[in-house]
């Protein structure tokens, strides 16, 4: 067998040999006749006899180089090559929706893979768990040093237990100071993700002890920007907030941009070491604890000890820890998140949508050219072509398209793969989710272009490989079969019912996302800079003399900023809009009211700003003052609250002049002090907060002069481009302090677009799809018609001849496409209504079932349908009935 495989792929060259062999005798022969007395003519003649047929001879030999079946397919590709190269519109129209259908379900497969499928790159991934304290409403916080020690001290179910605080701090070197974000992380951390260093090492078991935690691991991406990939700086020393650290390690590459790995975001990892300011049950600042469960340990276990673990610590510290509990939670469940998984799913359903037209379409494409093909198979079927040879046949010629198509799918999925990352943001995805066209992607590509041909090709194939030929032949042949006309319009009512479903979810997300991104956000954000500026120190101020000093500083970084030409308005705070970050908790009750222990009061969050924070955002009072300049640490405690703090605390009476008392805020100490009433002063419209979607949050605003909290932003209010003033805003932070790093520098424009881009990349990504699914609805509709009307054009010659006019002919035409897609509109909106409050957790303000969008989808739809009718309806309409009875 092996020798017939490999004398397959010789044959031209055998078969020389073969005929200068022949060649070689045939004029042996030939001599030897001559040499008997024979003449030239006779001697080869003779010659001839002897050999007994060259070509007999030739076809014998050919028969034992080639494999009968490999021989007989390369046949069959061939003449399907030729038969597809005859019919280019066609097979230029199947190519191209295969290539479509495969070249999106491809792209949105690798993210669905890459963020749900794949296991986690750590070793031992699915058993690292993330945890959290849960506080009394239910949701998660962060939690304390103490009990985290609690934590790790009494439990039995982890190996490796580590904490991280995630923060920044400021790399000063000889040209420049730069602000980076660090993790600040127990000694264990590393090993609960089984990370070991690419140059160095992490971590020593004693290195998070006060007094020896100078030393850093740097992430790759880091180690190559800020210090061009030298791998002498193992062992060097470098200064971090004024502080000499040594590089002990480097972190291998997962990222070409900042490291988002190992439960954080983080540029660099510092020991987390407990000192005294730490061991206070009511400061959390521990961001998140990681943990792997051990061999053996299923997570319900890991819950159910933990749980028992912190009812023990609620019970021996009620004053901080009453009613609050734990939460355990899968780290491939933490990283992925409820809406990310929605979207994700959401955008597979809507290309799986989306390949069923694909299929739809196609398998009417071929359905109808099998129709046209009857006479030419029928006339081989009459020559001897057995059934089984002639599906074959069929099928080898869609098995070419699908190639074909699969391989323009693939190229388009590659180009949209590396589109789609470079222009996602990051944040989006987990820094663990690795998208690429990778092996597991392209098997998906290859299942997927197999079923694909099965799905278009089979049935035509089994219809058109039992012709009839007398049918075939029959000049009444241009009747369509009941069958097949229930076959099309079988797959059109499919391709429109689909579409519907996808123009529903489309339309719910685009709506969502114009909401989201016109909603009041209770600022004006136009023309606006931002940027935090770290505070030196750990804790946060722990770098300034006292707090008087700090104060200074938030005072002389106001004034020069506000000295810039160009500049309108300046400001501070301790969190910047649309951002969650390092505000505190209110933690207050309101005064004259039964008291409440404070583990179980709520209040939402304290912003500390400078006054002229609501002049730079433009913030909207709605009753009562703002904060002034005459509000300082001698004067009575004020606090300006929002609308939504006001309406819930005091509904039916006025909040000015009212009390809340909040713990005090001691400068330079963690720990909360006495409850101190603060007088409200003031109503401002709702800011949004944390997101553009943030309909929750309670905010009392007070000023950096009666509670100097260690955080600071930066608000610049421009008359011009704000990023034109960026370098003089910079100059004059340098010039006050040549050691102030600056982070994360935006405009709060780009703010708002980045606290909208999850939407807007489902909402972009679902309305292509829902566009490319009404064009192929509508083309498959068209084609559908045409081809009916092509073979009714007798008996439409004759329904003319006997009388009926053009618009009665016009509108049978249309009332075939608009029955079909009514029916198809029926089943779309069945499924749209099943489907709708599946999207509910990725909409915002919109109900899933909105019959006002329902109705103008169907309208749309319905003027589609009789646009792609109008063209064969005219046609019908155009019937000359005198040339179709001379054609009978």
């Amino acid at each position: 067998m092996w020798p017939r495989i490999v004398d397959a792929f010789r044959r031209r060259r055998l078969e020389t040999d073969l005929d200068a062999q022949l060649a070689y005798h045939l004029d042996a022969l030939e001599e030897d006749a001559r040499a008997q007395g024979l003449s030239p003519m006779d001697a080869r003649a003779a010659a001839r006899r002897a050999m007994g047929g060259l070509a007999q001879a030739q076809e014998a030999y050919r028969d034992q180089l080639t494999i009968p079946a490999v021989d007989a397919l390369w046949r069959d590709v061939r003449y399907g090559c030729r038969v597809l190269a005859r019919s280019p519109a066609f097979s230029v129209v199947a190519v191209s929706i295969l290539a479509i259908g495969i070249a999106a379900a491809t792209t949105i497969f690798s993210f669905v893979d890459a963020v749900l499928l794949k296991p986690l790159p750590y070793e031992h991934g699915d058993r690292i768990v993330r945890i959290l304290e849960r506080n009394p409403s239910g949701s998660t916080s962060w939690f304390s040093a103490p009990t985290y020690l609690d934590w790790r001290a009494n439990n039995t179910v982890f190996e490796p237990m580590a904490a991280m605080q995630q923060g920044l701090l400021t790399l000063t070197t000889t040209h420049d100071t730069v602000a980076l974000r660090v993790g600040r992380v127990t000694a264990d951390y590393f090993k609960v993700f089984g990370i070991r260093a690419a140059l160095g090492r992490t971590f020593a078991e004693d290195e998070d002890a006060p007094g020896k935690d100078n030393v850093i691991v740097l992430s790759d991406a880091l180690w190559r920007t800020q210090f061009a990939a030298d791998t002498r700086i193992v062992g060097s020393t470098i200064q971090l907030d004024n502080e000499a650290h040594t590089v002990i390690g480097v972190m291998p590459a997962q990222s070409t941009t900042d490291t988002t790995f190992y439960g954080g975001t983080a540029q660099l990892w510092k020991p987390l070491a407990f000192r005294p300011p730490f061991l206070i049950r009511e400061y959390r600042p521990i961001n998140a604890s990681f943990a792997r469960l051990k061999p053996g340990v299923s997570l319900e276990q890991a819950r159910a000890q933990m749980d028992t673990i912190g009812k023990r610590i609620a019970t021996d510290y009620p004053n901080s820890n009453r009613g609050w509990g734990v939460a355990v939670d899968q780290y491939a469940d933490v990283i992925v998140g409820s809406p990310l998984r929605t979207s994700l799913l959401a955008l597979m359903a809507a290309v799986f949508g989306l390949v069923l037209i694909c299929c739809s379409n196609l398998a009417s494409l071929v359905l109808m050219r099998a129709v046209s093909r009857g006479p030419e198979l029928a006339v081989r079927a009459a020559l001897g072509a057995s059934r089984p040879r002639l599906i074959l046949q069929l099928l080898i010629e869609h098995g070419i398209l699908t190639a074909a198509g699969s391989l323009l799918g693939v190229a388009g999925a590659f180009a949209s793969i590396r589109w789609l990352t470079l222009n996602v943001p990051s944040r989006l995805l987990p820094g663990e989710a690795s998208v690429r066209l990778d092996a597991r992607v392209l098997v998906f590509a290859l299942a997927l272009s197999s079923v694909t041909a099965i799905v278009f090709g089979l049935v035509p194939a089994l219809r058109g490989g039992s012709p009839s030929l007398a049918g075939a032949m029959s000049t009444r042949s241009e009747t369509q079969s009941v069958a097949t006309r229930r076959w099309l319009d079988a797959l059109v009512v499919a391709e429109v019912a689909v579409a519907f479903v996808l123009l529903c979810g489309s339309a719910l997300l685009i709506r969502s996302f114009v909401g989201l991104i016109t909603v009041e956000t209770g600022f004006v954000s136009s023309n606006v800079l931002t940027m935090t500026l770290p505070v030196p120190g750990f804790p946060p101020g722990s770098g300034y003399k006292s707090p008087e000093e700090f104060k200074e500083n938030v005072r002389a970084i106001e004034t020069a900023v506000r000295a810039i030409p160009g500049v309108e308005g300046a400001a501070l705070t301790n969190s910047l809009p649309l951002t969650n970050c390092c505000m505190y908790p209110l933690n207050m009750q309101v005064a004259n009211r039964p008291v409440l222990d404070r583990a179980n009061r709520s209040g939402g969050f304290q912003k500390v700003v400078t006054p002229s924070y609501f002049s730079a955002l433009r913030l909207t009072l709605r009753q009562g003052r703002l904060l002034d300049a005459e509000d300082t640490s001698g004067t009575i405690p004020v606090i300006v609250v929002n609308e939504r703090l006001a309406r819930r605390y005091f509904p039916n009476a006025d909040a000015i002049g009212q009390h809340l008392l909040v713990p005090e805020r001691i400068p330079g100490k963690t720990g909360p002090g006495l409850d101190i009433p603060w007088e409200i002063v003031g109503v401002v419209a709702n800011e949004k907060i944390s997101a553009l979607n943030d309909d929750d949050s309670e905010i009392g605003y007070t000023s950096y002069e009666q509670s100097p909290v260690y955080f600071t932003s930066l608000v610049v209010r421009a008359a011009v481009d704000p990023s034109t003033i960026e370098p003089a805003v910079r100059h004059a932070l340098f010039t006050l302090n040549k050691g102030q790093g600056v982070l994360d520098v935006r405009t709060l424009e780009q703010r708002k677009t980045a606290s909208a881009a999850s939407e807007r990349v489902q909402a972009s990504v679902m309305g292509a799809f829902s566009i490319v699914a009404v064009l192929l609805a509508a083309v498959g509709m068209y084609g559908v018609l045409a081809y009916s009307m092509a073979l009714r054009r007798r008996e439409i010659g004759i329904r003319s001849a006997l009388g009926a006019s053009s618009s009665r002919l016009v509108r049978a035409v249309l009332g075939q496409g608009l029955v079909v897609t009514g029916i198809g509109v029926t089943v779309g909106a069945v499924g749209a209504l099943a489907l709708a409050p599946l999207l509910r957790a990725a909409l915002y303000n919109v109900r899933p079932r909105d019959p006002w969008l329902m109705t103008l989808v169907t309208t749309l739809l319905v003027l589609i349908a009789m646009f792609a009718s109008a063209i064969p309806a005219r046609r019908a309409a155009k019937v000359d009935p005198a040339i179709v009875l001379r054609g009978e």
